[in-house]
């Protein structure tokens, strides 16, 4: 029998599970950031009274690693002044970058903070320009902190925040550095040659999440406008010069999208704490929403589409999980915990799984001292998963009270079959950080398979597929089948292994079966012997030419087979349009003008009739289909 979905790992700590870290006995430190090796060692980063940014690092079963400062403990500061550690990013070598802030002597406030470790905790000396492995970029004349950081897939580092404008008023921050750890200056680079880049939404705005899109490679960072009043989720993305996306229809209104949820009416108070990118490139954010007729907070969670509208096929109902009464936006999900008496509840971090599940965590009633850890789990389409059923309440909602105080969560990280949830615990001035480990069903994605189709080219069969991001990848097995049920390899290709960005593959199929159907797979093996098959295509040898795009089956459950016809050069581009004429999905394709086939995943659609519009250059070809 596997692993009970839910409930804390005995493999860490056996007694329990989780491990509570006193780092600060004279006052409070809580688990920031978390994020793990690629041999499952953990690093957590402490945001702690004496502030130092504070590491630690345990191995698989929760014992402190012994070739990691003293006894899995690194504290190091820049020239022995003050500084919080917020983010963090583990490379495949095991070097680490930690962001935050630090006090700057130079400039005598806080300022944005960049160090680069070596796997053994030491700062890299190497890096950046004082010799010392730390980076100080003021952006405003106050307090300026580092919330989150990306590496693009040229290896230039993003590191996203909020600096100090003046007049209690804060900017979005956005700072782009060299993978050496130098500002990007110069003519016409990042931000117009400062390598820094502001933004001002509303009052006071401060980002707290940032990512990169694998397919351009654009810029996309989340947080809150109008921070302390009645705040909104906000989105903003960056070109890759460090430009507001803003032409017309790309992204929200001038490359910012500012939404308030308007939980319980307009004016709610929300703010957003984290958001990632979905293989699609559809944008999910988590953070809290107090409604405008309660003092409660409820967790908020949101999908936006690539152009930054809200998805209405994300919690389509717009219903609010666990309250009786309705919510009226699409494309948003609020949850309150009506099982507590108290109903405060707050997300402060989200993860995607390997099968698009969203995993969703923070606290439930926050406000007293005997909060708990929350944990949810959304499908795709913003539903809560009844599978997830830990402590066998079966709704997709699991909390965790470990200590009978404040048990608070920060951030969450996946490893192979288990969740790592890290906050603090304790109370009365007292907070220690809390490493907690939670078996689980979805790993993070070692391999994102973001386009596979294939195309008909005479009497052969020519398969072509991408990926956006691989992890310990060891190859592609192209497997056939003539009836859909039995397959056989056909041959094998070789995977890059390890990368962030796009890679392209590609396989021809010689002697593809000529009086019958050919299904093809993908069966995607890592370097343990893992493996996970794609979606299947298939493709026909009638002797006939395709003129018209021809869609099945139809109606449609899941997946759509699409059989695009003779005639579409280059770059195809692949729409689904509702009836009120509005985008819900696109893909681009790459031909070389012969028939094509690929299929669409159309599960989270909501039922209804749909037209699917095919176009390369001046060609255009439309067909419509039914979504059961």
């Amino acid at each position: 029998m596997g692993a009970q979905v839910g409930v804390l790992d005995g493999g860490f700590n056996p007694t329990s599970g989780y491990l509570i870290n006193d780092l600060y006995a004279a006052g409070n430190d809580y688990g920031q950031a978390v994020a793990t090796h690629s041999d499952g060692r953990v690093v957590v980063a402490s945001n702690n009274t004496d502030k130092w940014f504070t590491l630690t690092r345990y191995l698989t079963d929760g014992t402190p690693d012994p070739n990691f400062g003293t006894g899995g403990l690194v504290k190091v500061r820049n020239t022995n002044d003050d500084a919080i550690a917020y983010a963090i990013k583990i490379f495949n070598d095991n070097t680490m970058l930690v962001a935050g802030t630090a006090w700057n002597p130079v400039t005598s406030t806080y300022d944005m903070a960049l160090v680069k470790l070596a796997e053994n905790g030491t700062p890299i000396t190497t890096f950046g320009p004082n010799g010392n492995g730390w980076v100080l970029t003021p952006i405003g004349s106050g307090i300026d902190e580092a919330r989150s950081l990306a590496v693009q897939a040229d290896g230039k580092i993003v590191v996203a925040g909020f600096g100090d404008m003046g007049s209690n008023s804060n900017d979005f921050a956005v700072v782009r550095y060299s993978s050496n750890g130098i500002l990007e200056t110069g003519v016409g680079a990042f931000g117009g040659g400062t390598g820094i880049v502001t933004t001002n939404i509303n009052a006071d705005d401060k980002a707290f999440s940032v990512a990169v899109q694998s397919a351009d490679q654009k810029i996309v960072v989340g947080g809150t406008s109008n921070q302390g009043g009645t705040g909104n989720f906000a989105v903003v993305r960056y070109n890759t010069d460090g430009s507001l996306d803003a032409t017309p229809g790309n992204f929200g209104t001038g490359g910012i999208a500012d939404i308030d949820l308007g939980n319980g009416g307009a004016g709610s108070t929300d703010e957003a704490s984290q958001l990632v990118i979905q293989p699609d490139g559809y944008i999910v954010m988590t953070g809290t929403s107090k409604a405008v007729s309660t003092s409660h907070a409820d967790v908020a969670t949101i999908r936006l589409t690539t152009s930054g509208g809200l998805d209405g096929y994300f919690n389509p109902t717009g219903a609010i999980v666990g309250r009786t009464g309705s919510f009226t936006s699409a494309g948003i999900a609020i949850f309150n915990n009506n099982s507590v008496t108290n109903t405060d509840e707050g997300a402060r971090t989200i993860a995607l799984q390997s099968n698009g599940d969203i995993l969703v965590g923070g606290d439930s009633d926050g406000s007293t001292s005997t909060s708990a850890l929350l944990l949810l789990r959304y499908l795709s389409d913003g539903t809560l998963d009844n599978t997830f059923d830990g402590n066998s309440n079966g709704n997709g909602v699991l909390t965790y009270d470990l200590t009978g105080t404040a048990d608070l969560g920060y951030a969450i990280a996946l490893y192979s079959n288990r969740i790592y949830f890290v906050g603090s615990t304790g109370g009365n001035g007292n907070q220690s950080t809390l490493v907690a480990a939670i078996q689980n069903d979805g790993t993070p994605l070692p391999l994102v398979l973001s386009q596979f189709y294939a195309q008909k080219q005479t009497s052969k069969v020519v398969l072509q597929w991408s990926t956006s991001s691989e992890e310990d990848v060891k190859q592609f097995v192209i497997e056939r089948s003539n009836d859909g049920k039995t397959y056989k390899a056909i041959g094998t290709v070789a995977a890059t292994g390890n990368s962030t960005i796009t890679k392209n593959y590609s396989f021809a199929d010689q002697s593809p079966f000529m009086s019958s159907l050919n299904y093809y797979r993908l069966k995607m093996q890592d370097v343990d012997g893992n493996y996970k098959y794609s979606k299947i295509l298939t493709i026909k040898f009638d002797g006939q030419l395709t003129t018209n795009m021809q869609v099945y089956p139809n109606p449609v459950k899941d997946l759509l087979q699409v059989q695009l016809p003779d005639g579409l050069n280059g770059t195809v581009g692949l729409q689904i349009i509702d009836m009120q004429g509005r985008v819900v999905r696109r893909n681009n394709l790459g031909s070389d003008g012969n028939a094509l086939n690929t299929t669409v995943d159309v599960s989270s659609l909501v039922k209804g009739i749909y037209i699917l519009k095919a176009q390369a250059g001046n060609t255009t070809v439309i067909t419509r289909f039914t979504k059961q």
